[in-house]
């Protein structure tokens, strides 16, 4: 089974906060891009449009801002080129302020059945820091809009460790979430690039983030909150509603095959057969949206950066994303993957973590390695200690 990531790099305006492949775009570079896409969804189809697609995914960017016809070209392509299995999870971003009946509509028709929306606070004030174009009356009545062209399964970001934002501000938003109707919350933090407008604000003195305790409490009080609200932490940024799991998502962090479609899209893809040292191949295509699209409106495909990654470095890989997770990664798994048992790898670091209670003690017939809730909220430093095995 293959995942596949198409990214469109537009927005209607670029946020404080975002270093992402993203920037504003008049219809005729948009309909470029989307034509080059097009090229890119058959060029690679012949390579991989055997294997079946269980997840589908379209992030940015702000998919909801390319105009309801060019997406529709866009995906009539990727479902005639690509096999996507019936009942795939097919996932889009959108943003409040930039849905339509028409594209809501025209997605539908491609078989989407889950929109992630990006929200971030319910206060006007902080959306305002970030740069965002929607206040939160405007994104309920996205989901509104979403519920009624047919959409069930939604999704939306709230973002803790804001410049000027407390912790009740914080438990306000995923409160007015969950009363929104919500079956799915990713909860993550801020983090400040270098580059980015907010960046500058906050290093200039303007503006003043939490602490790292706060922000700590913030992210515990968060869990506590979301749980108390029915929902299911299963990654370190994302809580679900029972059964309603981002399973694309998952795919990354359990180092399944994936294929990215678009300006900066990355993929994970099996090593060349004759390379016994390689575990897979990591492929990243330029970030430079004119020289993708001059490259495939000459029928080739874009500028790519590719890198065999050995096997040593994915085992941490695999510990690494793994250890994001609620289940974390089954010994079973990782011995059938490299040969090896983890605790032929890292077993002075599991010992250290366990006995410092930041890993769970691998027991019964199916063991893991998970960290605690402690360990969750400590993974930067726990996955130290794997870092040299």
């Amino acid at each position: 089974m293959l995942s596949l990531y198409l990214h469109f790099p537009f927005c209607i305006r670029k946020c404080a906060y975002c270093d992402f492949c993203s920037a504003p775009a008049g219809e005729a570079e948009i309909a470029a891009y989307c034509s080059a896409l097009q090229t890119e969804i058959e060029l690679t189809a012949r390579l991989y449009g055997d294997l079946s697609v269980d997840t589908v995914y379209l992030g940015g960017g702000t998919p909801s801002t390319v105009p309801a016809d060019l997406m529709g070209a866009v995906l009539a392509t990727l479902r005639e080129r690509f096999l996507i299995v019936p009942g795939a999870e097919f996932t889009s971003e959108s943003n409040p302020g930039t849905l339509s009946e028409a594209w809501l509509h025209t997605l539908l028709a491609a078989g989407a059945n889950r929109l992630s929306l990006g929200v971030q606070a319910k206060q006007a004030r902080l959306l305002s820091i970030l740069g965002r174009i929607h206040d939160f009356d405007q994104a309920l009545d996205a989901f509104a809009l979403a519920r009624r062209a047919g959409f069930t399964n939604l999704s939306a970001d709230a973002m803790f460790g804001l410049p000027t934002q407390t912790a009740q501000e914080y438990l306000a938003t995923l409160d007015a979430l969950a009363e929104a109707g919500m079956q799915h919350i990713s909860a993550y933090s801020l983090i400040l690039e270098e580059g980015t407008p907010l960046f500058a604000r906050v290093k200039a003195g303007e503006l003043t983030p939490p602490g790292e305790d706060e922000t700590a409490d913030m992210m515990e009080w968060g869990v506590d909150r979301l749980e108390a609200l029915g929902f299911q932490r299963y990654e370190i940024s994302n809580f679900a509603k029972p059964g309603f799991q981002c399973l694309h998502n998952l795919g990354y962090w359990q180092q399944k095959q994936y294929l990215g479609l678009g300006a900066s899209a990355a993929s994970l893809l099996p090593a060349p057969q004759n390379r016994e040292d390689t575990a897979y191949v990591r492929r990243t295509n330029t970030a430079d949206v004119g020289a993708y699209v001059t490259a495939l409106s000459q029928g080739r495909l874009p500028p790519a950066e590719t890198t065999p990654v050995p096997m040593l470095e994915a085992m941490f890989e695999t510990v690494m994303l793994g250890l994001r997770t609620v289940q974390g990664v089954r010994y079973a798994d990782f011995a059938r993957r490299y040969g090896r048992e983890p605790g032929d790898i890292y077993g002075p670091a599991i010992e250290t973590l366990t006995r410092q209670g930041l890993l769970q003690p691998a027991r019964g017939e199916d063991p893991r390695l998970a960290l605690t809730r402690r360990g969750l909220m400590l993974q930067n430093t726990a996955l130290m200690a794997f870092m040299e095995p």
